[in-house]
C-alpha cells in the first residue's frame, strides 16, 4: 500500500484501488460513503453501494459506477472487493480487499454502535487493518445513545413549551435523518427541513427507512413552520422568517468536550465510534498490522501499542507501505 498526496491507495501485482481518492480514469475509487470529506473532486470509476451512489447524484453527475451491495462480492483483476455497512450513514461502507494471500480492511468512518437509524458496524478480520481515529482518544467516552436522546427530546419539549421553536445545525447526511427519526418515534410534532437535507431525506425514504418531514420550501413546511410547535433541522444555521424566537441546538461528539457558546444546547452525537468501540473493534479484526488515520493518530497509535497490537500511523510523509501483494505460487 502506498499513501500519496491526495489519499490512500492499495496497489497489488496488477491492480490499483483508490479508497475515497482521486485515481486515473481506469483505475477503480472505493468511495466509503458521500460526506464530502470522503468523495475526490474527480470521479472516473466509482464503486459504492447504491445508497451511496444515489446521495451522490443529488450532487455530482458524470462518473461511472460499480454497484457493490454490502454482503457482495466483484472482482477486479487480481483481488476480490466485498464491502459491509460500517454503520456511520446511510450506505456507508467498510471495504474488505482480498488478495488470495492477504486480506486488507479499509473502514472508512466507523460507528460500532447501533442508532434508531442504523445497526452499528461489525468487525472484520483482516490481515492488514486501516482504521479511522476521529475519536481515538481515552477523553472521548460517549454517553449511552438512550441517554442522549432522552436529553434531545426533553429539550425539544421544554423550547416548545417556552414558545420557542427547537432548531438543529447538524450533517445534512446522517445526523440530520437520526433525528428527524427520533423526533417521528417519540414526538407527534412536524419535522420542518431545509433543501439539503430533505433531498437526501427522500433518498433514505427510497432505500427504505421510513422518514415524515415537510421541506419548509413546501406549503405544509411553511404552514408547519408559521404555527410554530415543530423541529427544525437544517446543515447551516440560518432562520427561516417566523414570529417566534428561534433556539438553535448542535449535535456532535465533540459536544463532550468542546462548549458551544453560540447555540443554545450542545449534544454528544456523533456518527463515529468512540474510542471504547474503536477498540473493540480492532481487538475482534484481530489484524496484523494496523494502519490508523485521521482524529487522535498519536493517541490511538499508543493506546493500541499498549495492547500488544502492531500499530503505525498512516501519515502522508510515511510513503510506501509494502506487503500487500499477490504472490506467485
Amino acid at each position: 500500500m502506498v499513501l500519496r498526496r491526495g489519499g490512500l491507495i492499495v496497489k497489488t501485482s496488477e491492480t490499483e484501488l483508490w479508497l475515497d481518492s482521486a485515481g486515473s480514469k481506469r483505475d477503480l475509487i472505493l468511495i466509503s460513503h458521500a460526506h464530502s470529506d470522503h468523495v475526490p473532486r474527480n470521479l472516473g470509476r466509482v464503486v459504492s453501494t447504491p445508497e451511496t451512489a444515489s446521495i451522490l447524484k443529488i450532487f455530482r453527475d458524470g462518473f461511472d459506477w460499480i454497484d457493490l451491495r454490502f454482503g457482495e462480492c466483484i472482482e477486479f483483476r487480481d483481488v476480490k472487493i466485498s464491502a459491509e455497512s460500517s454503520g456511520h450513514v446511510l450506505g456507508s461502507s467498510q471495504f474488505l480487499i482480498d488478495s488470495g494471500d492477504e486480506r486488507l480492511v479499509y473502514t472508512g468512518d466507523l460507528n460500532v454502535y447501533d442508532s434508531i437509524v442504523l445497526k452499528g458496524a461489525k468487525p472484520i478480520e483482516a490481515d492488514k487493518l486501516v482504521i479511522e481515529a476521529t475519536y481515538g482518544s481515552p477523553n472521548y467516552i460517549f454517553p449511552r445513545r438512550e441517554e442522549v436522546y432522552a436529553r434531545i427530546i426533553d429539550w425539544i419539549i421544554k423550547t416548545i413549551r417556552s414558545g420557542e421553536i427547537p432548531a438543529f445545525k447538524v450533517y445534512a447526511l446522517g445526523k440530520a435523518q437520526e433525528i428527524m427519526k427520533l423526533v417521528n418515534a417519540y414526538l407527534k410534532i412536524p419535522v420542518i427541513t431545509s433543501w439539503t437535507v430533505s433531498k437526501i431525506a427522500e433518498k433514505y425514504v427510497d432505500h427504505g427507512i421510513r422518514l415524515s418531514y415537510f421541506p419548509i420550501y413546501s406549503d405544509e413546511g411553511l404552514e408547519a413552520f408559521s404555527q410554530g410547535e415543530c423541529v427544525y433541522i437544517a446543515s447551516k444555521r440560518r432562520n427561516p422568517p417566523s414570529k417566534r424566537r428561534i433556539r438553535w441546538a448542535v449535535a456532535t461528539g465533540w459536544a463532550l468536550r468542546y462548549r458551544y457558546s453560540e447555540f443554545d444546547e450542545a449534544f454528544p452525537l456523533s456518527g463515529h465510534s468512540d474510542y471504547p468501540g474503536l477498540i473493540r473493534y480492532v481487538e475482534e479484526s484481530r489484524p496484523r498490522e494496523i494502519y490508523v488515520i485521521h482524529g487522535f493518530v498519536k493517541s490511538f497509535v499508543k493506546q493500541l501499542r499498549r495492547r500488544g497490537f502492531n500499530a503505525l500511523e498512516l501519515r502522508e510523509s510515511q510513503g510506501r507501505i509494502d506487503g500487500f501483494q499477490r504472490t506467485t505460487p
